[in-house]
């Protein structure tokens, strides 16, 4: 499972559970949109890193 973490607009740190890189990679679009920041994606593994390399290493995955 992905664990998604991200701070609202009003400061509140939310957490938000993904079961695949799919899911979690939209779940990361869907709050940058929602005007969140400091977006962090866990992996099944626990290593967590920041949206964007998220993205980048998905992309990297897909090629």
């Amino acid at each position: 499972m992905y664990k998604v973490t991200g701070t609202d607009p009003s400061g509140r740190t939310l957490a938000f559970a993904c079961g695949t890189d799919e899911q979690a990679l939209e779940k990361t679009w869907e709050l940058a949109g929602r005007g969140f920041r400091d977006i962090v994606v866990a992996d099944p593994k626990g290593r967590e890193m920041s949206a964007i390399a998220f993205e980048r290493a998905l992309d990297l995955a897909y090629d």
